[in-house]
């Protein structure tokens, strides 16, 4: 019996030190400090299964989830666990209300506020302004545009952050920025991948595969800020160990980019500079920077070219500038409409997307609007791109649907009419070649429904407008067999004119 005792004895020995270093604190905490909150939400949640009522693991996890881009609002459940204890961090109502916008419950987020009011912490001088914003999200989220998303699938998207898309006009070609594992570093202290440049191609109907720009990416951060309107200027974001981050840019060369090189003087400094947009005549370069002379923390600037090709020294657009940060600024193509990300304007939380018109009579850019719900969310918003014909937009979000975390997402404007193709179809006898001037072609929808019956024009063509889709066709001529087609309209179609199609009959 005592053998047996002191054998049990012993394998609780040598079990015990094992579990505790699978929840070893000291763990969780370093990835926390190192804002490696991805890996560090399951050590705080082996942490807690050991010691479930440690407020301390607990208020971590919750800023653990509100720090990723996974699901922030997990955060709400360990922030109002903390609100039911009697030890509690100081700043947790603050941080319940961030995350209650999340779940776009923008009342409960001011009554946090409210509470938190009552024994401020370090964010006390926010609050006045956090609740107006709220005030103002809350109209936002409850007039949303009509709009449609849709996610362009694996073989763009990854489980890792997918983010940044720019498309040139015609939608072609679609480059985006991702940190995913195929890339060329080695993951970062934040338990991400470096940032890489990817591309992939939209045909009208789908996606190809998202590759890699390898002579554009390295082991450090590369990401695309900037795409011209024909796809074939690049300006792009670089990070490493000598530079705290610069605008470089490359051109198109064949079927990629050139290797990017970096702006010439007058736009980098020893600041950060962190996206930049050129106006479609080239002579007036926007761009965001933390340098002096804005109203604090990242600033929109503006620099004009010289006649020697130089750029002029920056100005800051300090009619739009706040004492938080602006980013991302992009210029439309008609140049009147400037397109920026800010999170010191009343919005929906973090950075929100606005737009800003020029105003000539002023010469001023006018106060700027929010693009409304759902094109910003409660999470940081800061690039969209809108297709040639207004109809789509471009943009980065995090949804159900989603792969895991950032996506990239095609959102159709649903108040902006469809461009409709032209179709110009003639018939043919199989086997004489003469072509035939008589019949009838019913054409039906996906669903089986009829949306039009079409006979012969006096000279024999037969004129068909249709919207994007895919359609069969009956086409019906005396003396010839039914035939049946099927017809895929893509959404480039419309800017081809006439689209000419010809069938052959068979008797």
């Amino acid at each position: 019996m005592m053998k047996k005792l002191y054998f049990i004895f012993h394998l609780c020995f040598f079990i015990l030190p094992s579990t505790s270093a699978q929840v070893d604190p000291r763990l969780a905490d370093d990835l926390f400090k190192q804002t490696n909150y991805l890996d560090a939400i399951p050590q705080y949640k082996k942490l807690l299964k050991v010691d479930p009522t440690n407020h301390k693991y607990i208020f971590k996890l919750g800023m653990c989830y509100l720090n990723t881009d996974i699901d922030k609002a997990k955060a709400i459940k360990y922030f109002e666990k903390l609100t039911k204890m009697k030890k509690m961090d100081k700043e947790t109502y603050y941080y319940l209300a961030k995350a209650y916008t999340h779940r776009y419950e923008y009342d409960k987020a001011i009554e946090a506020l409210k509470k938190y009011k009552q024994n401020p912490g370090d964010f006390a001088d926010k609050v006045d302004k956090e609740i107006f914003n709220y005030e103002l999200a809350q109209e936002l989220y409850d007039n949303p545009l009509k709009v449609t998303f849709t996610n362009l699938g694996d073989k763009v998207n990854s489980e890792y952050p997918d983010y940044y898309p720019f498309v040139s006009k015609d939608e072609k070609i679609l480059i985006f920025t991702s940190r995913r594992k195929e890339g060329k570093g080695r993951k970062e202290f934040d338990g991400y991948y470096p940032s890489d440049i990817f591309m992939a191609k939209f045909n009208g109907f789908t996606f190809s595969s998202a590759k890699p720009v390898t002579s554009l990416n390295t082991g450090f951060d590369d990401q695309c800020v900037y795409l011209s309107a024909d796809g074939s200027h690049m300006f792009i974001y670089f990070d490493n160990i000598e530079e705290a981050g610069d605008i470089y840019e490359s051109f198109k060369s064949g079927s990629s980019y050139s290797r990017k090189k970096k702006i010439k003087e007058g736009i980098n400094t020893k600041y950060i500079e962190t996206a930049a947009s050129l106006s479609p005549d080239g002579n007036t370069l926007f761009f965001a920077s933390n340098k002096p002379g804005g109203k604090g923390g990242l600033d929109l600037f503006m620099t004009r070219k010289l006649p020697n090709g130089e750029w002029a020294e920056s100005q800051p657009i300090n009619s739009l500038n706040t004492p938080d940060n602006e980013d991302f600024p992009y210029i439309s193509e008609d140049g009147k409409t400037l397109y920026f990300a800010s999170n010191g304007y009343p919005g929906l939380g973090g950075y929100d997307v606005y737009k800003s018109e020029w105003d000539p009579a002023t010469n001023k850019w006018k106060p700027p609007t929010n693009l409304g719900y759902p094109l910003n969310t409660s999470y940081d918003d800061k690039v969209i791109l809108f297709s040639d014909d207004k109809k789509h937009a471009y943009l980065t979000a995090v949804r159900p649907e989603g792969f895991g975390d950032r996506d990239v997402y095609r959102v159709t404007i649903e108040e902006v009419e469809k461009k409709p193709a032209l179709f110009i179809f003639n018939l043919k006898d199989a086997t004489s070649g003469q072509r035939v001037k008589e019949g009838l072609i019913v054409v039906f929808d996906k669903n089986d429904e009829i949306i039009g019956e079409y006979k012969a024009n006096p000279n024999g063509s037969f004129t068909i407008i249709l919207n994007p889709g895919t359609y069969s066709l009956e086409i019906e001529v005396p003396g010839y067999k039914l035939a049946t087609e099927t017809l895929k309209v893509s959404e480039f179609d419309s800017d081809k004119g006439m689209n000419m199609k010809t069938y052959n009959l068979t008797k």
